[in-house]
């Protein structure tokens, strides 16, 4: 009887182990276990030769499955201190994906720990919770680093270790003096050429020919409001012939254009248009048909223009 309860006993222990066995099968199989935010840490590539005022930068990356939310309140606090290690930075990203959300944190620490010999620091551990249909700690691992002093010992050494200021060396500028000497003598007789080829005021050197003050004179009077008559029109032949007669030094006929182009070669480019000019002078002195004279005025202003440039050399 005694061996018969004996062996009750025995089945029904082996049943409740049976049964805890299986809850925690059951347990470890549910989705709560089977995924669980994952932690990486990228910490700085050195860890020696640490000074003082130095920023050590750490990154914390945590894949966490959509059940897991990121609390408010989860991260470190910026401006945190600890053994003379501050917290200066904290730089959250967030990338949601399918099935997890990805949170990357940059952590940036300043070390204004103080230490008269070389010694061992640490940028501290860090938490980070997880709210939502799933509660979970992330824990970030201190990392350990050697600190490095400037100078070993105390005041007294710092004294004796002093230097001097030393003057920053100047820097030869005379390749970039003579460049940009180079550059203002270009552009300034670039500014010369240009108002030497387009100006047409008399006040400058050498802008003061018979042909560029004839082509102010017919400028002045095409754009006079009086009526563009005949009077006028042989008022701008007669600032022509005047310049033709300076240059020729004598009063200048068509029969003449030969032995002109020959005293003055720069105007050798012109000759068929010099002709023209002395054929439809004529025409406007001795014909009696009525003409547009203000056309014949436009058409004086541009053939003075061109004068003026073989005047000049420029054309």
């Amino acid at each position: 009887m005694t061996s018969r309860k004996a062996l009750q006993r025995l089945v029904l222990v082996a049943s409740v182990l049976f049964t805890a066995n299986a809850a925690m099968a059951e347990d470890a199989a549910s989705p709560a276990n089977k995924s669980a935010p994952v932690l990486t840490v990228t910490n700085p590539p050195s860890s020696n030769g640490v000074h003082i005022g130095d920023v050590l930068s750490r990154t914390v990356v945590v894949d966490a499955p959509t059940a897991y939310a990121l609390a408010d309140n989860a991260l470190p606090k910026k401006g945190s201190k600890h053994d003379g290690i501050e917290l200066v930075d904290v730089a959250l990203q967030t990338r949601p994906q399918s099935d997890h959300t990805q949170y990357t944190l940059q952590l940036s620490y300043q070390v204004f720990a103080v230490s008269t010999y070389p010694s061992v620091m640490q940028l501290p551990a860090e938490k980070i919770v997880f709210t939502g249909a799933n509660a979970a700690t992330v824990e970030v691992p201190a990392w350990g680093f050697w600190f490095s002093p400037l100078v070993t010992g105390g005041s007294a050494t710092t004294r004796k270790n002093l230097l001097p200021e030393f003057k920053t060396p100047l820097i030869n500028s005379n390749a970039d003096q003579q460049r940009l000497g180079l550059f203002l003598t270009l552009f300034i007789a670039s500014l010369a050429a240009l108002l030497y080829i387009n100006a047409d005021g008399h006040w400058l050197p050498f802008m003061g020919g018979a042909f560029a003050r004839a082509h102010r004179q017919l400028k002045r009077l095409a754009k006079s409001s009086k009526p563009k008559t005949a009077v006028e029109e042989k008022k701008a032949l007669v600032y022509l012939h005047q310049a033709f007669n300076q240059h020729y030094g004598a009063n200048i006929f068509a029969r003449d254009i030969e032995e002109f182009v020959s005293l003055r070669p720069g105007f050798k480019g012109m000759q068929s248009e010099i002709t023209q000019f002395f054929e439809a002078s004529n025409q406007s002195l001795y014909d009696v048909k009525p003409r547009d004279s203000r056309q014949v005025i436009a058409q004086l202003v541009q053939l003075s223009k061109q004068l003026r440039d073989c005047e000049r050399g420029v054309a």
